[in-house]
């Protein structure tokens, strides 16, 4: 007896349709993921677009969960369809479903990569859905006694895979789970203020030797100086506002993934600026670089300064100390003074203040006050003459070095290196190393990951864990310049006093939010993540 193909579902439909229009599936998720990859983007680049589209679908569900529950109904919809079809039209749906299905399947195959690099369980309800692609065709194949035993087997699996990825959510979806502590309503991490903000960009001239090296960015992505500030509407002319400077993660140009730190910081009444720099330069014949406590050998970072100084040199000519107001009237004739300073950094960008730190000081900034936030920290160069000196550090700065429980992308060691430096080499009494934790009480989970401080994962973690220490970073620094110690005093003690700024807030059940974790100097013992960092530092000695 002829044995009959394994996928002989519709004798109109020849069995290669239906491994063909699983392909197909696939391809939708993975055709441009591979594409991105051939074209030299690195893994986590060429898998971003993933990672954005999961994360907007769980924020979207997570305000509207009652989509899935709809999604659910279409999914039994569509297999009671099927059954009543004759003719042409059901192989077509059937079809139609496969195509689905494969997509659904390389959606959640996908996911599952990411979240082990990433999401760490974040995500919940985004797999959920994707998983709801998969059920017209569990649903048309598992109890369909004309397909081969070896497809329904088949259908049962996916049908197994599709209930492990929707069961998690269902919980959160009934709301039976504790929701997290709510964002401030006032003060601190509330929303930004007390004043309104706006923003305008200008452009600082990239070295040709460093626009030569671009690789994957352009000119115009990278030598943008985003500036908001506050709109002022009586303050006295000649009024001097600090100046802030935010500089971004890897391969993460667009001021539009730090608006909210940017506004959080503005609205306090200093005057912002999102610094991008080139992130991706190719040097051919580079050697693999040495990576350790804070440091690298990457001749990239070098290059990266050399674009640093055409942006502070535009900045000085075309920002700070003007005394008279532009023909916009943007400031009301205040004057931006960078002698009160706020320098913060995410990722890469942390690596990038350390080092823009050492050039302000040698620009005469920083003379009264500095602030400086590093969230999540990588790493700066190894090189003395390019990472410069901290010793010039006024005696009021306030240094906060921040480590997620839940990085994936960075080792907590570079931002215990970073804290040493302003401790021991700048002599700085108010550092502040602690790690952001990861709570997964209830629903959302709070995860504390690498991308906290970027505006796309802005949640109420986020709120408690970031900006509110914005808030009174940027307060702080105001009131020091305007000799209002009052007010300076009150914002100190929300950065530097653990009953302060360690609490996260409670659950709706009334559990408390995992504290913040505070590693006092020497920042070499106290916590499990700060081991065995002493050795990694000792490699540059």
């Amino acid at each position: 007896m002829e044995e009959e193909p394994l996928m002989q579902v519709e004798p109109s439909v020849p069995a290669f349709a239906w491994w063909g229009a699983a392909a197909v599936g696939a391809a939708i998720e993975f055709l441009p993921i591979g594409l991105r990859m051939l074209n030299g983007e690195p893994p986590a680049d060429a898998f971003w677009p993933s990672v954005l589209r999961a994360l907007s679908l769980d924020l979207f569900l997570r305000d509207t969960g009652v989509l899935l529950w709809v999604g659910a109904m279409i999914a039994l919809l569509f297999a009671r369809m099927e059954r009543r079809l004759h003719g042409q039209a059901r192989p077509l749906l059937r079809l139609a479903c496969v195509v689905l299905a494969g997509w659904c399947t390389a959606l959640l195959v996908t996911h599952l990569m990411l979240d082990r690099a990433f999401y760490q369980g974040a995500f919940i309800l985004a797999p959920a859905a994707m998983a709801m692609g998969l059920v017209p065709a569990v649903l048309q194949w598992s109890f369909d006694k004309e397909a081969r035993q070896t497809v329904r087997t088949f259908a049962v699996a996916l049908g197994l895979v599709a209930l492990m990825a929707i069961t998690p959510a269902l919980p959160a979806t009934m709301n039976l789970l504790p929701s997290p502590p709510p964002t401030p309503q006032q003060g601190y991490g509330a929303m930004p203020g007390p004043f309104q903000t706006t923003t305008t960009t200008m452009t600082y001239a990239m070295p040709d030797h460093v626009a030569s090296l671009l690789d994957g960015e352009t000119v115009e992505e990278v030598s943008l100086l985003t500036v908001t500030w506050p709109k002022y509407s009586v303050e006295p002319p000649g009024l001097r506002v600090p100046l802030g400077l935010v500089f971004h993660g890897m391969g993460a140009p667009a001021p539009s993934d730090y608006t909210d730190w940017t506004d959080h910081l503005a609205a306090k009444g200093m005057v912002v600026v999102h610094v991008t720099y080139p992130s991706h330069l190719r040097i051919e014949g580079e050697e693999e670089a040495i990576v350790s406590g804070g440091r690298s050998d990457h001749p990239q970072h070098a290059l990266r300064m050399d674009a640093m100084t055409s942006a502070l040199d535009t900045l000085e000519d075309k920002l700070l100390y003007q005394t008279e107001a532009d023909p916009q009237n943007w400031l009301m004739g205040a004057v931006v003074d960078p002698s009160a300073l706020y320098i913060g950094g995410h990722s890469l960008g942390a690596g990038m203040g350390m080092m823009v730190a050492s050039v302000a000081f040698e620009r005469g900034w920083a003379t009264e006050a500095l602030a400086v936030d590093l969230e999540q920290p990588y790493t700066h160069a190894h090189d003395p003459a390019v990472f410069g000196s901290l010793a010039a550090s006024p005696e009021a700065t306030l240094v906060h070095v921040a480590i997620a429980e839940d990085d994936t992308s960075v080792d907590p060691c570079h931002g215990v290196a970073h804290a040493m430096r302003w401790s021991n080499e700048a002599g700085v009494e108010d550092v502040v190393l602690f790690q952001i934790p990861s709570d997964r009480h209830g629903f959302p989970p709070l995860i504390a990951s690498h991308y906290l401080a970027a505006t796309p994962v802005h949640d109420t973690l986020a709120d408690h864990a970031f900006y509110r220490r914005v808030d009174a970073h940027a307060e702080w620094l105001v009131a020091s310049q305007r000799g209002d110690i009052t007010t300076a005093n009150f914002a100190a003690a929300h950065l530097l006093d653990a009953e302060l700024l360690t609490p996260m807030g409670e659950w709706s059940d009334g559990t408390p939010a995992a504290p913040l974790e505070v590693v006092e100097a020497p920042y070499l013992e106290g916590a499990t993540w700060v081991e065995g960092c002493q050795a990694k530092v000792d490699v540059w000695s």
